[in-house]
């Protein structure tokens, strides 16, 4: 077991449950000292009793303050889910300066039974070179390989449901008297949330009927159905910082727009485009009225879908776009062009289409499948550890994630400015008007 001598690790917010709370279990149980610092009502309740620090600051407040507090209290390492949550992005700059490791915990993008923690922020140290990917493929295979998904299943959705409601009901009924200073994250409020889900829910049946009566229409159903070239654009959730911060566009309505835009200016006239939702949207975005209008004289040939299967879009696409969703592995995955738009970790030459968007409707490029299988290895082997955050794969979680933050990183830092996924967004092309 890894030993945690002398290792002080403070976790700020985590997922919308206990998880945390375990991490810091699974710490102390290998000897390194966890400390927990509460930001809101959701955090000092999903703590179930560790001890936790309030910090009930105002904002302006907070970049010292939390300088001063890895300070004094020596922490080596700081763990966090979400670099750019309001306290989040200035406690990972003062622990920089600080000389504290940073260690961030998100959902693994190679799912399921999966979870990543990568230092630094989401792809920050991975390398962004076909060689780079190559070299790191093969430190993999030398040192056994990835550990793969966890065994156990993760939590029902009523489970997941119930955490996140508790989390967020707390903060919404006691943050203004016990955390004056709070401030969501999130896109929308947790009310407004819950009523999109619930009319989610009440038109499932209409969703997943319509979704399997366009897909037979356009021969997606079947491998051998003749069907007009069908490319498909894999939405993400507008509030998922991927979006915000590491897209082409901080709205993703506007990339929508775009995309749609493009589509019909520029892809071959017996083309389409099948715009799937993500499976966590809330419903609250219009996505078809906004893609119908974008799409102009080719909105017969654009559609949108929620609630259909991903692997029969992925077989029977010509090409798939996304801005940065680990489905775009999975497209890559089954040889897939792919044309990623945002500021995606496996965006690299000879994995993703390289040229404009224009030209991908044309004459998608293809994937170097052997750079995707080192691709595939080198990511779960550096950036993967097995688990759920929720669930009887939260434990296991856990345990993985504590061993991995004791133990040396399996990556470097990068050499210079301008690594990793960070810098201007890159261009789609002009908004449309």
């Amino acid at each position: 077991m890894t030993t945690g001598a002398g290792r002080r690790v403070l976790l700020l917010q985590g997922p919308s449950n206990d998880f945390f709370a375990l991490l810091g279990d699974a710490l102390a149980a290998r000897g390194a000292q966890a400390f927990h610092l509460a930001l809101c009502p959701g955090d000092a309740l999903m703590r179930r009793g560790r001890r936790a620090r309030w910090w009930r600051g105002a904002p302006d407040e907070w970049p010292a303050w939390i300088a001063a507090h890895l300070a004094a209290e020596g922490i080596t390492d700081l763990v966090l889910l979400g670099d750019h949550r309001p306290r989040h992005g200035p406690a990972m700059i003062a622990a920089r300066a600080g000389g504290v490791r940073v260690h961030h915990a998100e959902l693994g993008l190679l799912r399921p039974g999966r979870l990543s923690l990568e230092p630094d922020g989401p792809g920050a140290w991975f390398p962004r070179s076909a060689d780079g990917i190559r070299r790191l493929a093969a430190r993999a295979r030398g040192a056994g390989g990835p550990d793969g998904p966890c065994a156990a299943a993760p939590a029902g959705f009523a489970a997941y449901a119930g955490m996140d409601v508790a989390w967020n009901m707390a903060n919404v009924l006691a943050a203004w008297a016990l955390f004056p200073g709070y401030e969501r994250h999130q896109l929308w409020h947790p009310l407004a949330e819950y009523a999109g889900w619930a009319w989610k829910a009440a038109r499932a049946g209409r969703d997943r009927r319509q979704g399997a009566a366009l897909l037979a229409a356009w021969g997606l159903d079947r491998a051998d159905a003749p069907r007009a070239p069908v490319f498909v654009l894999l939405l993400q959730l507008r509030g998922d910082a991927q979006i915000r911060a590491r897209g082409p566009d901080a709205d993703l309505r506007v990339t929508l727009r775009r995309v749609v835009a493009d589509f019909s200016a520029n892809a071959p006239p017996d083309a389409r485009l099948l715009i799937k939702t993500h499976p966590m949207d809330n419903a609250l975005t219009p996505w078809r009225r906004i893609a119908k209008r974008a799409a102009g004289a080719a909105a017969d040939r654009a559609e949108v879908v929620d609630r259909v299967p991903l692997a029969p879009l992925i077989a029977g696409a010509v090409g798939v776009v996304t801005v940065n969703s680990g489905a775009g592995l999975e497209a890559l995955a089954a040889g897939r062009p792919v044309k990623a738009l945002g500021r995606a970790v496996w965006d690299v030459p000879g994995l993703c289409h390289p040229g404009p968007l224009a030209g991908f409707w044309h004459d998608p490029a293809p994937p170097d499948m052997a750079l995707v299988a080192d691709m595939l290895i080198a990511l779960d082997w550096a950036c993967h550890v097995p688990g759920a955050f929720d669930g009887p794969a939260a434990r296991e979680g856990a345990s993985a994630m504590a061993a991995r933050i004791l133990a040396p990183p399996r990556l470097m830092p990068p050499r210079g400015a301008g690594c990793g996924p960070r810098g201007d967004r890159p261009p789609i092309g002009p908004p449309p008007p």
